[in-house]
């Protein structure tokens, strides 16, 4: 317990050091936009009353507007000094093209919305990430827009990117089971805009899907954990569609190995103030499902990698040993996992691949209007069981 609670330590004061620059980071971007508002504002002083238009900077580069639009929008022909004379003209009366005007002429917005449930989860921050990159080299810009699994918030992202008319869209969805998957704001996504599912597919609705095999990767975690001596494993999960068939998995797992299981031992209450699926959904979840000596179990699943981090909080919390006490499989591997002690078995997911294969597919639906095959629809990527120190040889 003393080596775990030290390396718990380090584990929090990695993570303040993390806040700490983040924090550093968005001063420095508040600084840098506060000084561009300066800038601009000199600029907005010092220009005309009215805005140049595309027509003062041909007459000042002594071509016409077409030759002019040509230039500066990027497509037709033009002789080179032409091209120089309008590119001189616009520097010198700061002019900048009506982006709205250009993509109407152009039918497109060389922009991408990305919809994703968690910004404060870094599976879905590395994935944002990852889509940016591969966007930018195709030269698109991307429009992130974060629900905090509010499915509600999600339905108002969709409507303004929208308005916004965005060439592509891409959504790890906060929707539920329970809710209308007929939503009319989806299916005129599904209808207009090209559309991929990441993460979570949206029950009804018939969209390209990006995901990992939730069900197989809960099912050799359940199983790993069996295998070590388990009976009694519980499940810390939350109402978020991915995690419904995570729990499947488990279910299965244990239906296979003649195992009851409790409904008690599958937490996915909702907590006043907490959002689904996050560090204090874990820390809570744990807590109950600990607290009683008589009926706990032995090992715990939580669903994904913040509800990992809360689970190992409270178990620090209440004094527990890993794996002594109490036995535990992640999901989600983490930079400090293998640093613990013991380090932490966990279903490892690839952000990196989620996001490479969705935005190229969406690429390609953007430039062709449909996938190459059947099979690119659906793509379920293989989870990875990274086995360590923290399910123990023999439960209790």
């Amino acid at each position: 317990m003393k080596t775990f609670s030290i390396n718990y330590h380090l584990f929090k004061r990695e993570k303040e050091g993390i806040i700490n620059i983040f924090l550093k980071e968005n001063e420095n971007v508040l600084n840098s936009f506060s000084k561009r508002r300066i800038m601009f504002k000199k600029n907005m002083d010092n220009r005309n009353e009215k805005e140049n238009t595309i027509r003062d900077v041909a007459n000042l580069a002594g071509v016409s507007v077409a030759t002019a639009g040509r230039v500066l929008g990027g497509y037709g022909s033009a002789s080179s000094k032409s091209v120089s004379a309008v590119k001189d003209a616009a520097a010198k009366l700061n002019y900048i093209p009506n982006g709205i005007a250009q993509s109407m002429k152009k039918k497109n917005t060389k922009t991408i919305g990305l919809i994703i449930a968690n910004i404060s989860n870094p599976y879905f921050s590395s994935i944002a990430r990852l889509v940016e990159e591969v966007l930018a080299k195709e030269g698109y810009n991307l429009i992130i827009c974060n629900t905090d699994e509010d499915s509600e918030r999600e339905l108002s992202y969709l409507r303004t990117l929208y308005e916004k008319r965005v060439d592509g869209l891409m959504i790890a969805s906060a929707l539920k089971d329970s809710e209308s998957s007929e939503d009319e704001v989806l299916k005129m996504y599904k209808n207009s805009i090209p559309t991929i599912i990441i993460d979570r597919e949206i029950p009804g609705i018939d969209l390209p899907t990006v995901t990992s095999d939730n069900f197989r990767g809960a099912y050799e975690a359940t199983t790993h954990l069996i295998k070590m001596g388990h009976k009694k494993i519980g499940v810390i999960g939350s109402n978020i569609s991915t995690l419904f068939r995570r729990v499947d998995g488990y279910k299965q797992a244990m239906e296979e190995n003649f195992l009851t299981f409790d409904d008690y031992l599958i937490s996915n209450k909702t907590y006043d103030n907490v959002s689904p699926g996050d560090v204090n959904e874990g820390i809570f979840a744990t807590r109950e499902l600990l607290k009683d000596p008589e009926t706990r179990p032995t090992a715990i699943f939580p669903l994904n990698n913040l509800l990992t981090t809360g689970a190992l909080i409270a178990i620090d919390e209440m004094g527990l040993r890993i794996p002594e006490d109490v036995a535990i499989v992640g999901w989600d591997d983490f930079d400090l996992a293998p640093l613990l002690k013991p380090p932490i078995t966990v279903v490892k997911q690839s952000s990196y691949n989620i996001a490479n294969i969705a935005t190229n597919r969406l690429l390609e639906l953007i430039s062709n209007s449909s996938l190459s095959s059947e099979a690119d629809k659906k793509v379920t990527l293989s989870t990875e069981l990274v086995v360590r120190g923290s399910c123990g040889n023999k439960a209790n």
